[in-house]
């Protein structure tokens, strides 16, 4: 990739994304930035929006106990202290 240079997503505040012309994905969140090869960027991607879902899981289950108490019951959750 030659004369690459965009910003992928740029949140004010926090930080922003972009792929240069070394074909690295550049992930800044305040003063850490991560210089990541394409496919470990979708990789980590993927991993972050399963650690969301799971995330949204856990806070709706806390509005509801029944619901808390089962997926603390299950032995798939993943869940950990």
């Amino acid at each position: 990739m030659k004369d690459v240079n965009v910003i992928l997503a740029e949140q004010l505040g926090l930080g922003r994304i972009h792929l240069c012309d070394c074909n690295a994905v550049h992930l800044s969140v305040g003063p850490v930035t991560l210089n990541l090869e394409s496919t470990a960027f979708l990789q980590l991607a993927t991993m972050i929006c399963n650690a969301a879902d799971q995330l949204t899981a856990i806070r709706e289950a806390r509005q509801s106990p029944e619901a808390l108490f089962e997926m603390l019951a299950s032995a798939s959750n993943g869940l950990t202290h």
